[in-house]
């Protein structure tokens, strides 16, 4: 259920207030004691996306295919290269290949060359024919041009900066007084520029000054095999046209708008991104990392604010959120995330898709103005960790598969949001309002893991159906107004792990009569920390600690079942008898049994 941008203000205050420590918690004692029923996988928890797969080979593919041997190879001959060097306000060039006509130095032929020594206003410009691959040692080497950009590419095959071993290099362009060399392609547009594909390598450091716009760019694929990068941009940190493939490295990226973009949309095959490592410390006014189509991580360990972090959404105007965008991580198509490490403060989306996303491995802590984790598509969940400790929403999208690993969220609006449609923040975020419209097939599907919501509305919400079939769920809604603990417009069915849905105004929906696992029911004022169990015959069956105030409780399990009694306790005190399969459901004691399901009246 979305509120106005407002409310939403409003309510993430006040969730702030529960500490995740006492979400990861709230199932101490059940991990211990709960008896979890882990079934094989349904057919339900093999559906994935078709779009989603392809994705991921197509972003793989394109990653193997685009590096070449040349491309990580950082090693150098000194006895065949030409050595420039830098001297203040003019440079020497050893060797044929360069020439050098007061502070630029023009390099026309492919060949390995060698830069040091200082230079303070100047260029190295790479004019060669299209054939050739030029690469470019920086050996120690600091460049500044007060009016353009240090190093401009304008024709070759492929520029390979290497960085030399233990050196510190440094590239400064010309800020406000920067001039357009290319002026009607408004080229070059970044310090470091090439109108042709772009490597960087090797293991010594540079630093990109980019008072102008972008710090490292190139018209056509950047690949960073390796390297220690610092780059501080007006514009976007590192931008590759049709691709962006980053192997290894570390990265401090300052950024005025993305920390990491291509832009390509136009040709079906380009405009991705694939990061398969790397130690990245992003700092966006935008997008973290923004691809125009696909995305595909596999590793790395990454620390993104976007959009001056969640604490920014509430002064984000209305015109701003139609107009940009500040998400941690987003794909225009589909990503896909198998590994790496992910800690994100983003004003909107942490992680968001225009298209499916897939998440098989990888461990995320998240803090965000608006979702965890979006999809306008469908979203995949197969392992590891998510952790949510602020948002509006935990994660959203169309249809939600979740078959394993562990997802903990703290929502001001629902914990799980199953909708559909676009939410029209492809160029930019559009968080606050009802963005999804109605209409479609949609559903939450959780089969295997373990689930932990706290939710100040709907702690699982879907405008279709929920099916659960595996797993730890433990969902409670905190709200003060209209929230359940489960809230959908179709069935409910169980038919398999144990789940706990707990909320301060009602549970909401129970199992439909498809389902084949049962529930007891129990409306009275439970405390925070207490711990509640389910026995049967003195043994105990589920054991629940809240970690706020209650009034209604279900829990279901593969032990309980339909039409028997069970003895529930607080501590060591029986609060009642139960009958498995009555009470709750609609609400503050309303209509329940193996039939209850449905939307609520």
């Amino acid at each position: 259920m979305k509120r106005n941008i407002l409310l939403k203000a409003t309510t993430l205050a006040l969730i702030a207030a529960i500490a995740y420590t006492s979400l990861t918690g709230c199932a101490a004692g059940a991990n211990a004691e709960t008896q979890v029923s882990q079934p094989t996988a349904s057919a339900v928890t093999a559906l994935t996306s078709s779009a989603a797969t392809a994705a991921l080979t197509a972003a793989t593919v394109g990653s193997q295919t685009n590096v070449k041997t040349e491309d990580t190879d950082s090693a150098w001959d000194e006895a065949t290269a030409v050595k420039i060097t830098l001297n203040g306000t003019s440079a020497t060039a050893s060797g044929a290949g360069a020439s050098v006509n007061g502070s630029v130095i023009t390099i026309s032929k492919a060949g390995t060359y060698v830069v040091s020594g200082k230079l303070t206003n100047g260029q190295i410009l790479v004019s060669a024919t299209t054939k050739d691959t030029v690469r470019l040692i920086l050996n120690g080497a600091e460049i500044t041009n007060l009016t353009g950009a240090p190093i401009y590419a304008s024709q070759c095959d492929k520029l390979i900066l290497t960085l030399a071993d233990g050196t510190k290099n440094t590239v400064t362009d010309g800020g406000n007084n920067f001039v357009y060399e290319d002026k009607t392609n408004e080229e070059p547009n970044a310090a470091v520029f090439s109108k042709d594909d772009l490597t960087i390598n090797g293991t010594g450091s540079l630093t990109v000054n980019a008072g102008f716009n972008n710090g490292i760019g190139t018209k056509d694929d950047l690949i960073v095999a390796s390297g220690n990068l610092i780059v501080n941009a007006a514009n976007h940190g590192l931008r590759g046209n049709d691709s962006v493939t980053i192997l290894n490295g570390v990265f401090q990226i300052k950024a005025g708008n993305d920390g990491i973009q291509t832009s390509n949309g136009t040709d079906a095959d380009k405009g991705w991104i694939a990061i398969q490592g790397g130690t990245f410390t992003l700092t966006a006014a935008h997008d973290g990392i923004q691809a125009e189509t696909s995305l595909n991580i596999s590793a790395g360990t990454f620390n993104i604010t976007a959009g001056g972090g969640a604490a920014k959404a509430q002064t984000i105007t209305a015109s701003e959120t139609t107009s940009d965008s500040y998400k941690g991580v987003k794909a225009g198509a589909d990503m896909t995330i198998t590994g790496g490490k992910f800690t994100i403060d983003s004003a909107d989306d942490a992680v968001h898709s225009n298209a499916n996303i897939t998440i098989s491995g990888g461990e995320f802590t998240i803090s965000t103005g608006d979702d965890g984790v979006h999809a306008d598509g469908d979203l995949t969940i197969s392992g590891d960790k998510i952790t949510v400790t602020k948002s509006y929403e935990g994660l959203e999208g169309n249809n939600i598969y979740i078959t394993n690993g562990a997802v903990s969220i703290v929502a001001s609006d629902d914990g799980i949001n199953a909708a559909g449609g676009n939410d029209g923040s492809g160029a930019g975020g559009n968080f606050g309002g009802d963005r999804f419209a109605s209409g479609g097939s949609h559903s939450i599907n959780i089969s295997g893991g373990t689930v932990k919501v706290i939710a100040s509305s709907d702690g699982l919400d879907s405008n279709g159906t929920l099916n659960i079939s595996g797993g730890l769920v433990i969902t409670q809604s905190i709200a003060s107004r209209d929230g359940d603990a489960i809230d959908t417009d179709g069935t409910v069915t169980f038919t398999g792990g144990t789940i706990i849905y707990a909320g301060t105004l009602n549970t909401g929906v129970n199992p439909s009569g498809s389902s084949t696992q049962s529930y007891v029911y129990l409306a009275a004022s439970i405390s925070a920390g207490d711990n509640i169990t389910v026995k049967k015959n003195g043994n105990i069956l589920v054991s629940y600690t809240p970690d706020a105030n209650i009034k209604y409780l279900a829990i279901s399990s593969p032990d309980i079942k339909s039409g028997e009694s069970y003895e529930i306790y607080n501590g060591g005190a029986l609060i009642t008898t139960a009958t498995a399969g009555t009470g709750g459901g609609g609400g503050m004691g309303g209509r329940g049994g193996m039939g209850g399901g449905g939307k609520r009246p």
